[in-house]
């Protein structure tokens, strides 16, 4: 009788780890958490991509095209606006245009009225609040006046392979082709979908030599 006991003991400790690891594994591999539903027009707006290590960089042209530059995007018509924030509307320098949208991290990425263009690159996200997209931060851009010329570049990457998404901020002012002024920042994602400062151990899998301006 008492070996009956131990082996119903023994099986149940079994069966207890057993349940113990399918539940540890199941939440290991449970996928991002689900992002608010966004209007289906503005969806498709943007082209999906899966971020690894993209390099965002801000351009001097007007009208640049696919071929010379990868963030032309979409023109926002006037009827689509009323989906975006006023932040994100166009203004006399120019319109506003729909490029992608990050698989998982539901961020969406537009090229903006800059200084004197479209030329700058914003990150935005979807407000289930205001039914709006709504501007996170600027990303990338390139001004240039009588030889000085100030750019910021961008990367958004997954340095520790998360799902959850670094920012890698570089800035820098060049004076004739002298840099001067340089900046560099990683930045790590909060929800529901802001930036903060990246811990050490983190900023350290983006080593500065790895991030280089766009030229």
């Amino acid at each position: 009788m008492k070996q009956l006991v131990f082996a119903i003991l023994v099986f149940g400790f079994i069966g207890c780890k057993q349940e113990a690891a399918t539940t540890e594994t199941a939440a290991t591999t449970e996928p991002a958490a689900k992002q608010p539903a966004v209007n289906e027009t503005v969806q498709n707006l943007f082209e999906e991509v899966n971020v690894v290590k993209m390099h965002l960089f801000g351009t001097k042209e007007a009208e640049p095209t696919q071929e010379k530059y990868p963030y032309t995007g979409k023109l926002v018509n006037e009827a689509d606006l009323q989906y975006f924030s006023p932040e994100l509307h166009p203004n006399e320098v120019g319109g506003v245009y729909a490029c992608y949208r990050t698989e998982y991290n539901g961020f969406y990425i537009l090229r903006v009225p800059g200084k004197y263009a479209s030329s700058d690159l914003a990150l935005a996200k979807w407000d289930a609040n205001t039914n709006k997209l709504v501007k996170v931060m600027d990303l990338a851009m390139l001004q240039c006046d009588e030889g000085l010329c100030h750019q910021q570049d961008a990367w958004l990457t997954d340095l520790d392979d998360d799902r959850s998404l670094e920012l890698v901020i570089r800035k820098a002012e060049n004076d004739n082709g002298k840099i001067s002024k340089e900046e560099f920042t990683v930045l790590m994602q909060q929800p529901p979908g802001s930036f903060t400062k990246a811990p050490e151990q983190l900023a350290s899998l983006a080593p500065p030599t790895s991030y280089v301006l766009y030229k």
